[in-house]
């Protein structure tokens, strides 16, 4: 047993970590299907698009539901043309380099030991495995965190600016935002602590290096933001899905708890038919306006009741809990049980880590204001479980860091 405990601690963290490979591959040929299944046909529809030379349909009959950083990753496979199952494969080495760059990650403040160990807790993260089949952005923007933290670490590990860092760190992150455009919203409000970071003593440093990151993150971004302004003449125009969520987080109805309805769900739905109905005729920009209205009236008329559906979608991001008019089931567990152990060490370590915040390097410091801006501007609209779940990486590459560096626990003996 010490032989083979002496050879595996001799591998290669890549060979270490190789039987994730061979899991991830494994449920991803079990569990696929032979069609596309929901979103999926969005993003191949995309990807084929980007193929043909444009994103969108033209004006006024613009589709700018997603970004295009998916598609664009999927539009070689496409190009080529692989067969289905080869683009589900791509999430599993997608989650295995993942775990690759984690380690590292964590290994900068942790003994390769500890490392380990918190790596592997994140491989086994098993609500993630549910995504693994499909042909979504959940295994890309997991290892797009992984790759930011791992980046931002390394920037703030040297002491001089490396360009050649901060470049490839602010096209990770915008990268990021093509995949998960919310994270559009995120890096404008990062540039802007970046920029009162300044005025605080002792940070000036600091706040030159994320100012420079956050800054060419958006520069990356802008070829974007012009496409969709030459679509919709509008500035700063990410997509327009967010306003369907927003709309149906602020009903204002009892039996109804915020959570994501779909077109066909609304239009079965009493509360919301004659709305629906009535803009069922209008553009998409018309359509988006119209759902931004609607739901900025909700929320100022029924301020209390969006609070009480805010509560139910910090629920739902957390523990996938509560829906509306939906009986949960002993599936519910699959979600809760691992989040349960993660969620209560956040908030155990919370508190010790504000107070001894001086303890923390700064780029985590600054990687955690990300991911909980992330998280909370999440939550204003109607949230989904992996909404939170993609942040594992960061959030296992926090709490590791807490256990190696500031809290020790040991047992003591009589």
């Amino acid at each position: 047993m010490k032989g083979l405990t002496k050879w595996y601690s001799g591998l290669n963290i890549y060979y270490k970590l190789a039987p994730f490979l061979l899991l991830y591959l494994t449920i991803c040929i079990v569990f696929s299907k032979n069609a596309l299944v929901g979103d999926e046909e969005r993003y191949i529809w995309f990807a084929n698009n980007l193929l043909n030379g444009f994103y969108s349909p033209p004006y006024p009959d613009i589709n700018l539901w997603n970004g295009p950083g998916y598609p664009a990753l999927l539009a070689p496979f496409i190009f080529f043309k692989f067969p289905l199952i080869a683009l589900r494969l791509l999430n599993g080495f997608l989650l295995y380099f993942s775990l690759i760059i984690s380690y590292k990650t964590i290994s900068i403040y942790s003994s390769k030991k500890s490392s380990l160990l918190f790596t592997i807790l994140l491989g086994l993260y098993f609500p993630m495995f549910q995504m693994l089949p499909f042909i979504l952005t959940e295994s890309l923007t997991w290892f797009l965190i992984s790759l930011v933290c791992f980046l931002f670490i390394k920037n703030y590990k040297q002491k001089t600016i490396s360009w050649k860092l901060i470049t490839f760190t602010a096209f990770s992150i915008a990268f990021l935002v093509m995949t998960k455009i919310i994270f559009g919203y995120v890096i404008l409000i990062m540039l802007f602590v970046s920029i009162f970071m300044f005025i605080l003593p002792g940070f000036h440093s600091s706040a030159k290096k994320s100012t420079l990151i956050f800054l060419m993150s958006f520069i990356f971004c802008l070829p974007w933001l012009l496409y969709t302004y030459s679509l919709t003449n509008k500035l700063l125009y990410w997509t327009n899905s967010g306003s369907m969520s927003l709309y149906t987080m602020s009903t204002p109805y009892a039996n109804e708890l915020g959570d994501f309805s779909d077109i066909g769900e609304l239009q079965l739905n009493s509360n919301h038919a004659i709305f629906i109905d009535s803009i069922s005729k209008l553009k998409p920009l018309e359509i988006d306006e119209a759902y931004k209205t609607a739901a900025i009236k909700n929320i100022k008329n029924h301020p209390k009741k969006y609070f009480f559906n805010w509560v139910a979608n910090v629920g739902r991001l957390l523990f996938s809990y509560p829906f509306s008019n939906a009986g949960q089931t002993i599936k519910s567990f699959f979600t809760i049980i691992p989040n349960m152990f993660v969620i209560v060490l956040i908030i155990l370590i919370l508190p010790v880590s504000i107070v001894h915040y001086k303890k923390f390097p700064e780029g985590l410091i600054l990687l955690f204001l990300f991911v909980l801006i992330y998280l909370l501007g999440s939550s204003l609209v109607s949230a989904y479980r992996r909404i939170f779940y993609i942040t594992m990486p960061f959030w296992f590459f926090f709490i590791s860091y807490v256990f190696n560096n500031i809290i020790s626990i040991k047992i003591k003996q009589n």
